[in-house]
């Protein structure tokens, strides 16, 4: 097995923009984003038959945002809360990719926030701005190098 932080899987984050503020848009983005996550999975499943990389755990945060938007509505979690397990993610992960076309001074706080705990834990950050087959191709060249380096 390919020697990375979790030792036994490569675990990537995917970061995306989420605008809470506006429940229609935000759940539009989510449905969106987690059927990224079903495709990048998809692909991660087919490197690990293809390529012989190790086995990928890909989480999309706010999957199960049922639970988390009622913890925050009612107040047991606060914005900051939810920020820091998001970061203890991060912490573990073995890349973090930016699904967006990531620009410092639009983006959002979540995507600023995840970035920024991404370089304090020196996890690589991969900028994806869509599904092509170069993205798609970059993406596989980039775990394949990160796990090169581990070893």
């Amino acid at each position: 097995m390919k020697h990375t932080k979790s030792k036994t899987e490569f675990c990537i984050y995917l970061s995306y923009p989420m605008h809470r503020d506006d429940e229609e848009t935000f759940y539009n983005e989510l449905q969106t984003c987690i059927d990224i996550g079903t495709e990048i999975k998809a692909w991660l499943i087919d490197w690990e038959k293809m390529y012989g990389l190790p086995k990928s755990y890909l989480y999309v945060p706010a999957e199960q945002e049922l639970f988390i938007h009622r913890a925050y509505t009612a107040n047991f979690l606060t914005e900051k809360q939810i920020a820091y397990i998001n970061s203890k993610i991060i912490e573990s992960s073995d890349l973090l990719i930016l699904f967006s076309n990531y620009n410092p001074e639009k983006a959002s706080s979540n995507i600023l926030a995840e970035a920024k705990a991404a370089k304090e834990y020196k996890v690589p950050i991969y900028t994806m701005p869509d599904l092509s087959d170069i993205a798609i191709s970059a993406l596989k060249f980039a775990i394949k190098t990160i796990i090169k380096a581990g070893d």
